[in-house]
């Protein structure tokens, strides 16, 4: 192939959503990766609180969807039938491609380990809840985040004295 065609190939390149079976976002990205086809996959860093100890889990930032960069025309077929493959996103049978601008956007928010950050909304004063720990189902009074950004100071209303308590981020949810 000549270096004019390949530039216009290139060029005849869009971004579609890909929607995957359940659990199969890393296959599908490895399978379309192997075919030479661009593909970005975002994630985010959340924590899962079992037996009293806090996990870290790397887990898509939208389950069961990834974004693939290809020609319609070209890799239709390749990309409809990779294994894990549910479909391509669109109006019927017809996939519509999404702008460039939304892929930059998420790419902007990724930060260290190209992970990225989700803005939580919590605001000094907001009402949290305990989602898992010894304080589960508790409220409190969210006071501010910690300088590592994954820990919390809560303040905890105990025998009607406020407690200033530092949990992980991933313990609370904002209630109101």
């Amino acid at each position: 192939m000549n270096q004019t065609n390949e530039s216009n190939q290139i060029a005849l390149r869009s971004w579609y959503v890909i929607h995957t079976k359940p659990g199969n976002e890393c296959r599908v990205e490895t399978n379309l990766s192997n075919q030479e086809i661009e593909v970005f996959l975002p994630r985010l860093e959340t924590f899962q609180y079992s037996h009293e100890k806090m996990f870290q889990k790397i887990k898509p930032l939208f389950p069961n969807y990834l974004f693939a960069k290809f020609d319609m025309e070209v890799h239709y077929y390749k990309v409809k039938w990779t294994r894990g493959v549910s479909k391509i996103l669109g109006v019927g049978n017809e996939p519509i491609p999404i702008s460039e601008k939304v892929i930059q956007t998420i790419k902007a928010q990724r930060g260290e380990n190209n992970l990225v950050k989700v803005n939580d909304g919590l605001e000094e004063g907001n009402i949290i809840q305990f989602t898992s720990g010894p304080f589960r189902d508790l409220l409190g009074v969210f006071d501010k985040k910690m300088s590592d950004g994954k820990r919390v100071r809560v303040l905890l209303s105990l025998i009607g004295v406020d407690v200033p308590v530092q949990v992980s981020r991933w313990q609370i949810k904002k209630v109101a």
